[in-house]
């Protein structure tokens, strides 16, 4: 589940498509539009970047 930052609704990982630009991956919220941060951990085994929303961000 990802969860926006800035309303706090939530989304399973499925639900939103992650995007990415020069200041790295995020995910648009489907309820207010806000941008919120992902971390790219590494890669899986198809080459495909594996992301996460930390906590502290």
């Amino acid at each position: 589940m990802w969860t926006c930052r800035n309303c706090n609704a939530r989304f399973a990982v499925d639900e939103v498509e992650p995007q990415i630009d020069e200041e790295g991956f995020f995910f648009i919220c489907l309820g207010c539009d806000y941008r919120n941060k992902l971390a790219d951990i590494g890669r899986d085994p198809a080459g495909r970047p594996q992301l996460v929303q930390r906590d502290d961000e």
